[in-house]
């Protein structure tokens, strides 16, 4: 009895809402208040260090600069992969009104007002011990590599397969070359990032250009992997702080069989000078429609693609210029690295007030390639 007479006065204590002549009120014993409605907008979460901002739009008008939260963060890419990433680390503790980042919030990243990436949470982690909690967010770039298209194309250019593929994802494009090379190429479920790799590809081995495609916060960017005019100069007791140079023989190809549709053996091409040094790697190329030509120009850009690889990493001072695709100057004695290198992956980190960069140099200008699909006869 004692209980149910407890429930009656509590519930004569709640408040009620009424909705009078189109307005809300709150209904108490004390009287009643319109309730005034506030609108929910994104707000933004800032990340500050150096010259750089990260933002994450959240339903909280929470700052994690005030926190002072982040521990360091990475921003990077490579050739291999169209998408960039944004990687870090916010101090976490349980139970506190520490903002945390969730699946799904919108990540950017500014330099002087300019976007650098923009990107969606799509990774986070924590230990049972951790005090901080790791998140990575990806590009748009990054759901060409999630979405499978289906298409066959007889005439057209590389640059209008990428368009069509992007457009049907809703992929904007930032920039790309005129070729005016028509390609007949089916694609059945096969990846977008795979397919824009392979439309480009193609038309590297048309005309003998080498391509760097990567994703930017304008959209998809492809452009031709020449030497900068603007290249940026590294060199020892200035921007360099050290350099490895690795030489990998492991896929190296210095051979190439070519046979007919049929299975027939018609000839062989190869580095005789690399055979003796490493022994006899081979690949065979199938001659098709298309004639001689095209199988020897195949052979040969597979043999200089399968060269005896020398890379070089480098650790220098930050700098947001020095992206996958773009070329720098080395210039460093202990090593002996001396010339033009082009970068094939980067990464920008900042962490304890501190930026610095990461770079994979290549001395020689290789594109990530594909071989998706099949051609239309």
């Amino acid at each position: 009895m004692l209980k149910e007479a407890l429930q009656y006065i509590l519930d004569g204590m709640r408040p009620e809402t009424q909705d009078l002549c189109g307005r809300a009120y709150v209904i108490t014993p004390s009287g009643a208040q319109e309730v005034i409605e506030t609108p929910i907008v994104p707000a933004t979460l800032q990340l500050h260090s150096l010259d750089s901002i990260v933002k994450m739009i959240r339903t909280e008008a929470i700052h994690l600069a005030d926190a002072n939260i982040l521990t360091y963060w990475t921003w990077s890419g490579d050739k291999s992969t169209i998408s960039r990433q944004l990687t870090g680390e916010v101090a976490y503790i349980e139970n506190s009104q520490l903002p945390v980042p969730e699946i799904g919030d919108l990540v950017t990243m500014t330099d002087g007002g300019e976007k650098k990436f923009v990107g969606i949470v799509l990774q986070r982690s924590l230990g049972s011990e951790d005090s901080t909690m790791a998140f990575t967010a990806f590009d748009y770039g990054y759901y060409l590599q999630r979405n499978d298209g289906t298409y066959k194309f007889t005439g057209a250019t590389p640059e209008e397969m990428t368009r069509l593929a992007c457009a049907d994802r809703g992929i904007p494009i930032a920039q790309m070359p005129h070729t005016g090379i028509p390609l007949r190429r089916k694609f059945t479920g096969v990846k977008l990032n795979q397919l824009i790799t392979t439309a480009w590809t193609l038309a590297s081995e048309k005309n003998g250009k080498v391509y760097a495609i990567r994703y930017t916060p304008a959209g998809l960017l492809v452009k031709e992997r020449t030497v900068s005019t603007s290249s940026l100069v590294l060199k020892a007791a200035s921007n360099l702080m050290n350099a490895t140079t690795k030489e990998d023989a492991t896929q190296m190809v210095n051979s190439v069989a070519i046979y007919d549709q049929n299975g027939n053996f018609l000839r062989r091409m190869g580095d005789s000078e690399a055979q003796k040094l490493c022994g006899v790697m081979e690949q065979h190329v199938t001659q098709g429609n298309d004639g001689a030509a095209r199988a020897d120009a195949s052979a040969k850009k597979i043999l200089a693609d399968g060269k005896l690889q020398k890379t070089v990493t480098v650790n220098v001072l930050g700098d947001m210029s020095l992206l996958t695709g773009e070329t720098v100057v080395v210039r460093e004695g202990k090593t002996g690295l001396t010339g033009i290198f082009w970068i094939d992956a980067d990464v920008h980190t900042w962490k304890n007030k501190n930026y610095y960069t990461k770079l994979t140099l290549n001395c020689r200008n290789v594109m990530a390639t594909a071989d998706a699909g099949s051609e239309v006869k």
